[in-house]
């Protein structure tokens, strides 16, 4: 079954928050989609047990909720092959592209959220996310800031992910911060131009967005102008099964 894998030009460029959009408007659309998150860093501590906090934001979707849509937990909010370390965990990529393997195959639609950007190193051996992003050939939607500076990290990223050979079907920007949009809309405007890669959507700086998230509604309306119709176009042409 295909996928799509959410890799971010850095961390906190908006990549939970865009891999829930995607899943909820998705599943608006009568697609079966599914958001996995392979590791996570920064666990919580809620109701007596560790949590995993960004497939928490996941569990808004009523399809999801009672899963566990994470592999990897480690309590310290680093880099996943420090936190490992903290707790005398190795993280294994093999186990990550296995348990890909096996979400992809009873969903119509997995999203895989990656950690951080896409040389966050998994562990000692040189291994980064991008290694299991080239594995899976899953195609990629880039989630990226909005503002000033967006717009270099944003061409490194699909750089790098061109080199892997691995397909680019467009980019999700998130406001993370207040910002000028004027700028913001320049930064979109070269992006596309010097990259040819469709935006597919915009998520707007929202206060306590995590709370208004909550509604579904409100979900609704910030995708409702996304380019969904390009995002399956490109799944549909560029996909390349590792099943």
């Amino acid at each position: 079954m295909p996928g799509i894998f959410i890799a971010g030009t850095d961390t906190d460029a908006g990549k939970t928050i865009a891999t829930l959009l995607l899943a909820h408007g998705l599943i608006e659309r009568k697609v079966t989609a599914r958001p996995y998150k392979p590791i996570q860093s920064g666990a919580e501590w809620k109701d007596g047990e560790w949590k995993a906090p960004d497939t928490e934001m996941y569990h808004l979707l009523p399809e999801t909720r009672g899963e566990r849509l994470y592999t990897y937990l480690f309590k310290k909010a680093s880099s996943p092959h420090l936190a490992a370390e903290e707790e005398a965990a190795i993280i294994d990529e093999q186990v990550i592209i296995e348990e890909i393997r096996r979400r992809a195959s009873k969903s119509t639609l997995l999203l895989v959220e990656g950690a951080g950007g896409l040389y966050v190193p998994l562990n000692r051996k040189g291994r980064c996310m991008v290694d299991v992003m080239e594995e899976t050939g899953l195609p990629v939607v880039i989630a990226a800031r909005a503002g000033l500076g967006t717009i270099n990290h944003t061409i490194l990223t699909i750089e790098a992910i061109q080199k892997r050979g691995l397909p680019i079907t467009g980019v999700v920007f998130s406001s993370t911060v207040p910002g000028e949009k004027s700028i913001e809309r320049d930064n979109f405007r070269v992006i596309h131009e010097l990259s040819g890669l469709p935006i597919i959507g915009h998520i707007p700086f929202i206060k306590d967005i995590d709370h208004s998230l909550r509604e579904s509604r409100y979900r609704s309306e910030i995708v409702r102008d996304w380019k969904f119709d390009r995002l399956m176009e490109g799944i549909n042409s560029e996909y390349k099964t590792f099943i």
